[in-house]
């Protein structure tokens, strides 16, 4: 009798250690927003032809620093004779949407994550180089970013959810035509997935904000992203999905205009939609479960960081956008440990 008692333990345990090494449910999050999550972060030159100090404005400036050497060095490798080339993940994936790829011009459109999923013909980076890296460390998990952001967009008329009411945006369906997309491609996208594994839908980034600061826009700011992840989430039966939301900080906490010394003209709008974002996370609604992430003080002057002159685009500075995605990646990663 103690013998079958101890072989039946021992198989339920056998049985348990099987269980927990099958493959998991793919992490899926879903990026969107306007040009800034598109992305204008400038990569910079890892073979160092130039020195990092003199890569103004770049991503390798910033990594290269000698108080993040140590810290950053998990986002390139050295291969000898090849020299430094960026590191692409095996366990973090992203998809663009546009489907069908056919494998020609796959870089960009679907693939291991690294750098290349930016905007302007997939140079550069964007917020989903951050996010996936925080999220590739947390995660146990393969996770899946489907990246589907326009820029030039308001939310007001353009990603105008269902809820709203008035005009259904003509980007909030192509939203949900990627993530559709994404889930039938997921063969394609995450090798080795297998069906009976799954997934999960687990959460949504939304960087977004410049094309909302008008006197008019501003004002339903709030309630057309409140109404945006609810709508999101009842579209794909979802409804523990988290949300991370960027401040629309360009500019800093104190901008000024160069010739004036004033606060730039519409800056009162900025500010506005800011605070729009930050009271999201406040409804009773998304308690726990949404949450906004500063980004003001990620801004980098021209004059003492170089870059392209395009504020609205944080001077195309690879810092920035490093340290936004950074920061939006913790801010889920906050949220999925609260309990």
């Amino acid at each position: 009798m103690y013998l079958k008692s101890l072989f039946a333990v021992l198989s339920l345990l056998a049985l348990t250690a099987f269980a927990g090494a099958a493959p998991k449910p793919v992490k899926i999050y879903l990026l969107s927003g306007q040009s800034n999550m598109t992305g204008r972060g400038n990569l910079g030159d890892l073979t160092l032809k130039t020195p990092a100090a003199d890569q103004k404005a770049s991503l390798v400036r910033f990594i290269m620093e000698p108080q993040n050497v140590e810290k950053y060095k998990f986002l390139y490798k050295d291969d000898g004779k090849k020299g430094r080339t960026w590191t692409v993940r095996d366990d973090v994936f992203i998809t663009m949407g546009d489907w069908p790829h056919d494998g020609k011009e796959e870089h960009g459109k679907h693939g291991g994550l690294g750098p290349g999923y930016g905007g302007f013909r997939n140079k550069g980076f964007g917020p989903e180089l951050g996010i996936g890296h925080v999220l590739g460390g947390f995660h146990d998990e393969p996770v899946l970013l489907v990246k589907i952001a326009f820029g030039a967009n308001n939310l007001a008329v353009n990603f105008r959810p269902p809820s709203s009411g008035g005009a259904l945006g003509d980007k909030y369906p192509l939203v949900v035509k990627a993530l559709k997309e994404a889930i039938e491609h997921l063969p394609e996208i995450v090798p080795g997935y297998q069906k009976e594994t799954g997934y999960e839908i687990a959460g949504f980034f939304w960087n977004q904000g410049e094309h909302d600061c008008t006197p008019e826009f501003s004002a339903e700011y709030e309630q057309n992203l409140a109404n945006l992840i609810k709508d999101l989430r009842k579209e794909f039966n979802a409804p523990g999905m988290k949300a991370v939301i960027a401040v629309t900080g360009f500019g800093g906490r104190d901008p000024k205009d160069a010739k004036t010394g004033a606060a730039p003209k519409g800056y009162e709008n900025q500010l506005k939609v800011i605070d729009a974002q930050l009271a999201v996370p406040l409804r009773s609604e998304f308690k726990g479960t949404v949450a906004t992430v500063e980004s003001r003080d990620f801004w980098r002057s021209q004059e003492q960081f170089g870059g392209n002159n395009q504020g609205i685009h944080w001077n195309g500075n690879g810092e920035s956008y490093w340290l936004m995605g950074e920061a939006m990646g913790q801010g889920m990663m906050k949220l999925l440990n609260t309990k």
